[in-house]
């Protein structure tokens, strides 16, 4: 998470010529770190790019194939099923697999607090400071794309990245909520498991960003641990008793971690314990006891810190905590009812496209706005339409000739359809995503009526919707979806080439 909110720079920072003989945002930590040399070496390193498997779509092994057949070199991050560290000069986001939803750009260390979680099909799940979205996407698959999640963040320009992520993965069972977290309202009703990502200084991005490198002025570090602190306890007041809380910062400042858990199990009391913060082969050091003169206490030995040169990451803190009374959240909400007129448009997806009714089985189909309808987990429990700001996946436009599905359903459906399918090669496919016709030869040309829509697919995976237009297949592929300019499509186009 950011600093309060704010964007931060992408470009990497230059660090002095020898960071361990040099002052810098990170000396009042030499005492804590075993290997100080080694410390401030895995700073001055960049990492490898590394990204998280929509399992819903594609398992990981068969992402390694594919990634190998392209030219690249990716290897399993051994403590995380789902998550890879690709070299080879790969780019993540200008690959057509982050494209088609295959896989979510994701540094390891921001997947561990999701990893913590542990959140099971079935349960509600509330992520209070969500976008970009990646740890609410960890979330949800690990819900089996069932259940709830709720995806909060108090900045509704941030909500934008996180939708298209959202939209990229076909994740159904996610809510969207514009509050400030702090007060977040109690009508949302209680969940099984809880992430507060909190902002935080970000020293723990710095082989990311430049700003991670800028020292943190005091009274902007108090007026973080006071915001810390509030989230906290509004998250563990709206977790169940039974339920599980993960706070999580990207930064190494006790003041911001130890002291901020501190502070909370204070004020609860027996209502909430620390569980230890460990997870099979990652090596996590234990959680401070006193800083600065301050004593946290024995239990804070449970928190996990995550040390840049332990395990080639980035920097995080964590800690696990489980609620032993009820909160105050009220009554869960009820599902999203369905719309006839919705579901009934759902079924273009069974009538043209021939997917499975077993398929559609488990979608509600409802409007929220008119231009398409939307369809979500029929288990999934929701704030109610005042509050939140979205849910699930457009699904079907609703005023066109025919109806047009929306391409967020496209992706998410179409690995099921059996009719109106055309499948295209890496040129027809790059030419695609690039918003070009694709022109294929009478016999693989689906049927269908001129106007029709089609579904087209590269190497069995769903890119989009596109119109059948006097032989060929006009793309209609989301300009916000596809590269800028000259950008080139990884595992598509040569080195070199671009658009014509």
């Amino acid at each position: 998470m950011d600093r309060l909110g704010g964007e931060l720079p992408m470009d990497r920072y230059e660090p002095p010529q020898d960071l361990a003989a040099s002052e810098s945002a990170y000396s009042r930590y030499r005492e804590l770190v075993d290997d100080w040399a080694g410390f401030c070496a895995a700073l001055e390193q960049p990492l490898l790019p590394c990204i998280r498997v929509n399992t819903g779509r594609i398992s990981r092994q068969d992402l390694i194939a594919l990634l190998h057949e392209e030219g690249f070199d990716p290897q399993p991050v051994p403590w995380h099923a789902e998550a890879l560290t690709v070299g080879g000069g790969f780019r993540p986001g200008c690959h057509w697999g982050f494209i088609a939803g295959l896989f979510q750009p994701q540094e390891a260390a921001s997947m561990l607090p999701a990893a913590l979680l542990d959140p099971r099909p079935g349960e509600r799940a509330l992520d209070l400071c969500a976008a970009p979205g990646n740890k609410t996407a960890q979330i949800a698959d690990a819900l089996g794309n069932r259940g709830t999640v709720v995806a909060n963040d108090a900045k509704r320009g941030r909500h934008g990245a996180l939708s298209q992520t959202l939209k990229r993965l076909g994740v159904v069972n996610v809510a969207q909520t514009v509050r400030d977290g702090q007060g977040m309202p109690w009508e949302v009703g209680t969940f099984d498991r809880v992430l507060v990502d909190a902002p935080c200084s970000c020293e723990g991005t710095f082989r990311k960003n430049a700003l991670a490198a800028e020292a943190t002025p005091e009274p902007f570090r108090e007026r973080l641990s006071r915001l810390q602190q509030r989230l906290l306890h509004r998250g563990l007041e709206m977790t169940r008793a039974g339920g599980t809380l993960v706070y999580a910062t990207c930064t190494f400042a006790p003041e911001e971690n130890e002291a901020v858990v501190a502070a909370a199990l204070e004020r609860f009391g027996g209502a909430v314990e620390l569980l230890p913060a460990r997870v099979p082969g990652l090596h996590l050091e234990p959680g401070l006891e006193a800083w600065g003169g301050q004593r946290f206490g024995p239990a804070l030995a449970r928190c996990g810190r995550l040390w840049p040169h332990h395990n080639d990451t980035g920097g995080f803190f964590v800690a696990v905590f489980r609620r032993l009374e009820p909160g105050r959240g009220q009554a869960d909400p009820e599902p999203v009812a369905a719309d006839p007129d919705a579901q009934s448009r759902l079924a273009v997806f069974r009538d043209a496209f021939g997917v499975p009714e077993s398929v559609l089985a488990g979608l509600t189909a409802f409007y929220e706005g008119r231009k398409y309808t939307r369809i979500v987990a029929s288990d999934q429990r929701p704030p109610r339409a005042a509050i939140r700001e979205g849910a699930g996946l457009p699904a079907v436009r609703a005023e066109s000739r025919w109806p047009k599905p929306a391409t967020a359903a496209a992706l998410a459906l179409g690995p099921h359809a059996r009719r109106q399918v055309l499948e295209v090669d890496a040129a027809e496919a790059a030419a695609f995503m690039r918003r070009r016709a694709v022109v294929p030869g009478p016999e693989r040309r689906p049927e269908g009526p001129e106007g029709g829509y089609v579904l087209v697919r590269y190497r069995g995976y769903p890119i989009g919707v596109g119109e059948q237009r006097r032989g060929a297949i006009q793309s209609l592929f989301p300009k916000a979806w596809g590269p800028k300019g000259s950008e080139r499509l990884y595992g598509l186009e040569p080195a070199g080439e671009g658009p014509a």
